[in-house]
């Protein structure tokens, strides 16, 4: 299995989707420094930020301050709590009975969903690149949300939220936007993803 797009999704089981599902294609893309691939792979394929050694190598390579990627590493989990505190008041219904996120297990993997979006994010902006998506893995998890019946519209709403959150926090007008170029990358393909082709 080489191509998403030489596959019948429609034959893939959800753990099948789980694992082809990818939002980062950083670790594939041959114009950055080997080392800054290699160490973006390991991270992502961990699921884990990156340490401050490994984000002073990346932006060392990028030419990016590691003020601003280390500053949001470190309030991550307060970003994301405070974009499901804006959804909350925005859509009280949504964790309700009958709500899109409703049990409680489903909000929690959706804000597990916005936490691991935001942490591909800081890889990006660490490495100073705001197209970073892997296209195939993109496809994969497009399947995946629809099966699952994944609310978009709300997931876009919190991303579009963690976007103005990380953008109030960042001083210099570039810093601004490499995060919205960023943003409207990711927020462009979970789009796309969103619609069945």
């Amino acid at each position: 299995m080489n191509s998403v797009d030489a596959l019948d999704l429609n034959q893939l089981d959800l753990n099948q989707l789980i694992a082809l599902s990818k939002v980062c294609g950083l670790g594939d893309q041959a114009d950055l420094p080997n080392q800054t691939r290699n160490l973006i792979q390991q991270a992502d394929q961990a699921k884990r930020p990156l340490t401050a050694e490994e984000l002073r190598m990346i932006c060392r390579a990028s030419g990016i301050g590691i003020g601003l990627p280390l500053q949001l590493q470190r309030k991550a989990d307060s970003l994301v709590a405070q974009a499901r505190a804006e959804l909350n008041r925005q859509f009280p219904d949504l964790c309700q009975p009958g709500g899109a996120l409703h049990p409680q297990d489903r909000a929690d993997a959706c804000w597990r969903d916005c936490w691991n979006f935001l942490r591909v994010v800081l890889y990006a902006i660490a490495a100073g690149q705001s197209q970073f998506t892997d296209f195939e893995g993109m496809v994969a998890l497009r399947e995946l949300y629809i099966r699952m019946d994944v609310p978009i519209n709300a997931m876009r709403i919190a991303l579009q939220t963690l976007q103005e959150l990380c953008i109030a926090t960042t001083p210099s007008s570039s810093e601004q936007a490499l995060v919205r170029a960023c943003f409207d990358h990711l927020l462009d393909n979970l789009n796309n993803s969103a619609v069945k082709s």
